[in-house]
């Protein structure tokens, strides 16, 4: 039976110990890595995520893991160059595209000082960028707040319950 040996050892795959990094054979085709930019364990990552070497060639810059979940989340090759000419990463772009969040809303969110995870996850939870600003003003950090929005807490109740706990330190907040 010809091709890799699907296990690792030593945390190196097995491919990297009977291929070369330029040609990988199998399956009755040779497919030329070098041709594709990509190290050693990027020509694994590609061939583990049944990549080609023209669908990497194709989405460069991207990685082979952000190809796969482009393709993965039918994002298509264009939308994807799209949002990484604007700095999103595919994760990202996955995520914002799937609550409807927009380049200029994204825009937007980034004018006010949030990155794009704050952007898609308020939108997520239904949380206004008026909103994250409030919680960020009071000290929450937009994570937190995302979270505890979604228990169904106000501002004022965080607040207080925090600064319960503060006051125990001596450390009132306002």
């Amino acid at each position: 039976m010809s091709g890799p040996v699907w296990h690792r050892t030593l945390f190196r795959s097995s491919l990297s110990n009977i291929l070369s990094p330029i040609c990988w054979t199998g399956r009755g085709y040779t497919d030329d890595w070098s041709r594709t930019g990509l190290d050693a364990s990027g020509i694994e990552s590609a061939i583990g995520f049944g990549l080609t070497v023209d669908d990497v060639r194709d989405w460069a810059p991207l990685h082979p893991l952000e190809i796969y979940w482009a393709k993965k989340h039918q994002l298509s090759l264009a939308e994807a160059h799209r949002w990484a000419r604007e700095g999103v990463p595919v994760r990202d772009a996955v995520q914002a595209r799937a609550v409807g969040l927009t380049i200029d809303e994204l825009h937007r969110w980034e004018d006010e000082g949030f990155n794009v995870a704050d952007a898609w996850e308020a939108r997520e939870t239904g949380v206004t960028i008026a909103d994250a600003i409030a919680w960020r003003d009071a000290g929450f950090v937009i994570p937190d707040a995302l979270q505890l929005v979604r228990d169904r807490w106000t501002l004022d109740a965080a607040k207080a319950a925090r600064d319960v706990g503060l006051r125990r330190y001596g450390r009132v907040t306002d």
